[in-house]
């Protein structure tokens, strides 16, 4: 006698479309996905369009420029506006001007707060709470309440008028934050990698430059940058100490340039003046962007 088994056959369900199933594991439906992005898209195109309308500005001609109806595309390029920047005297040397002071004031606060960021993540002393808090409420402070003290400072000191006094000027906005910054990358850093290096053979100083350094290289580059663009921004220092000297910022250029009653309203050159002096942050932006990035998440994990 032989028994027969049946075996039941698996039931075959049909795949759910990879839309849907994307829309099940996000929580959310196609049709608010497609909204979101919209909405997004209306946002990017909202904050772009003053870009492009400046951008665009520099190439009309003076017809499309006092035009009454305003025209999105100039009717015929011209480069007549650069012409005009590039003929003023003034333009290239303030230039230097802030490419001088920018430079000089990143690299010695990077230098000196790098340093002093060491120094309260790695070593404890006697009030280290209170000067981080320090640095803190520093950075709170506006420009425009420590001025006329720092005025008087550097007036007194023969500072003023002077590229090198600018630049230590600077530093008063510029140390606290790499201070404040650099220290939470140190503080990521285990302490047990300096004492492996020491026992290797390394001085303290060896394993700061062969620990310390490369694993704090991203927070450097993004501390770097945003001081840089703190720098080539400012203009209330640079207008207010180096006005005995006649020297110029591009900043400072740029704001007489544009409000001098005797030029008139010369629209495409300003924009053109606009465009040129902020086109160095955008390029340092836009190529240091990746290790930017990732030196914000770098340092994030602890305080």
């Amino acid at each position: 006698m032989t028994t027969s088994t049946q075996q039941a056959a698996p039931v075959v369900t049909p795949s759910a479309p990879k839309k849907v199933k994307k829309a099940r594991e996000t929580g959310r439906s196609p049709v608010m996905t497609w909204f979101w992005n919209i909405v997004g898209l209306g946002i990017a195109v909202v904050m772009a369009f003053p870009i492009y309308w400046m951008i665009i500005t520099t190439f009309k001609t003076n017809k499309d420029l006092i035009s009454q109806d305003p025209t999105f595309w100039p009717s015929s390029f011209s480069f007549e506006s650069y012409k005009t920047i590039f003929d003023d005297s003034l333009f290239l040397p303030s230039l230097w001007n802030t490419l001088y002071l920018t430079l000089g004031s990143v690299v010695l606060g990077l230098v000196v707060g790098f340093l002093a960021a060491v120094a309260v993540a790695r070593f404890k002393f006697r009030g280290r709470n209170f000067f981080i808090v320090t640095m803190l409420v520093v950075q709170m402070v506006p420009l425009l309440a420590i001025i006329i003290p720092l005025f008087v400072v550097m007036n007194g000191a023969g500072m003023t008028g002077t590229i090198f006094g600018v630049v230590l000027a600077y530093l008063v906005f510029t140390v606290p934050y790499v201070i404040w910054t650099l220290r939470s990358f140190i503080v990521n850093i285990p302490a047990e990698l300096d004492e492996a290096a020491m026992v290797d053979g390394c001085t303290q100083w060896g394993a700061f430059f062969r620990v310390i350094l490369p694993l704090t290289l991203p927070g450097l580059i993004t501390t770097g940058v945003y001081s840089w663009i703190q720098a080539w921004n400012e203009f209330i220092v640079a207008n207010t100490l180096m006005s005995t000297s006649g020297q110029k910022t591009s900043m400072i250029w740029l704001t007489f340039y544009s409000t001098t009653p005797t030029r008139g309203a010369d629209y495409g050159a300003q924009m053109a003046g606009g465009l040129l002096v902020s086109l160095p942050v955008i390029i340092l932006f836009v190529f240091f962007q990746k290790k930017v990035s990732a030196g914000l998440t770098a340092g994030a994990v602890k305080g």
